[in-house]
């Protein structure tokens, strides 16, 4: 029987690619580690690992073992999660996949109230497309998926539910920074620069755009966030995101955000998801009332 320990050893040289660091990384002797993995190769019945003189290397069973591990022991700590809160503990870890556009605006005011809640919670966070925290969630990867326009399947549930507005997003000396509103028709003449079509806000945008009869074609496609706003305060072209995800900077007098038409873009949607076949400890369920509570205060007419 594999034990958790050689388990947890073999992932963290799986992830470092070197004894040396995974021993620094575990604070235990490279040699410990070389006896785990030993014992694992020998309980498999085949070799882990390839020593090279770049580092180390999986071979094809220690690469499926790999894809494995990390799902394993997070299964285990669950397990553990669920001890405690038997045992009336106020401890966990949360895994959450989450849209960038929700990070500055709504995720980290209410984490960082959540940790003075519960100063012995701990949070994983990444960031994702909705496609992938469908598959994070999936695979056991994430606890909850926070993003605009998740997919719909039987699977993933929505917890919680808010609708934001889309507004163009311009540095103050721009064309449209005196505009009321912008139509999807204006947006065109510009310079954009928007997510790639992998991300729902781009896809309802294009789809939008192909009702009215207008071709979007962006200059500048990032996924990152804060390459798209690097890129709108220095005045090379216009952003489609909810204010949230820019006050800090319209605050500062750094960007503008001007209304898009809502007769030809839809509000986002933006949903707090989990899996429906995995059961919640405390940590996650503390987490998504507090998000819940958070997209509720953020939906208003003003948004």
């Amino acid at each position: 029987m594999i034990s958790g320990r050689a388990l947890r050893y073999f992932d963290t040289v799986a992830q470092c690619r070197s004894l040396r660091q995974a021993a620094a990384q575990l604070h235990i002797a490279p040699t410990a580690i070389s006896r785990q993995i030993d014992l694992l190769e020998h309980q498999l019945g085949a070799p882990l690992i390839e020593r090279g003189p770049n580092g180390i290397s999986l071979t094809a069973a220690g690469e499926l073992l790999a894809a494995q591990a990390q799902r394993t022991l997070r299964d285990l700590e669950r397990v553990q999660e669920h001890i405690a809160d038997l045992k009336g503990l106020r401890t966990g870890r949360v895994s959450l996949q989450v849209a960038e556009g929700v990070v500055a605006g709504l995720l980290a005011p209410a984490l960082a109230k959540m940790g003075q809640r519960y100063p012995h919670l701990s949070f994983d966070i990444g960031i994702a497309s909705a496609s992938q925290m469908v598959e994070a969630l999936r695979r056991g990867d994430a606890d909850i998926g926070l993003s605009f326009f998740m997919p719909r399947h039987d699977d993933i549930v929505p917890f919680a539910s808010a609708e934001l507005h889309h507004h163009a997003v311009i540095a103050p000396n721009h064309p449209l920074a005196s505009a009321t509103e912008v139509s999807l028709h204006t947006l065109a003449e510009h310079r954009l620069i928007l997510p790639d079509e992998s991300y729902g806000v781009r896809q309802a945008l294009e789809h939008a755009a192909h009702q009215a009869g207008v071709a979007l074609a962006p200059t500048f496609k990032t996924a990152s966030l804060e390459t798209q706003k690097a890129l709108a305060l220095n005045g090379a072209g216009v952003l489609v995101l909810p204010p949230m995800a820019v006050a800090r900077e319209c605050q500062l007098g750094q960007l503008v955000s001007i209304p898009l038409s809502p007769l030809e873009l839809e509000a986002a949607r933006v949903d707090l998801c989990v899996y429906r076949h995995r059961q919640r400890s405390f940590a996650t369920e503390a987490c998504l009332s507090l998000l819940a509570s958070a997209l509720q205060t953020l939906q208003s007419p003003s948004s």
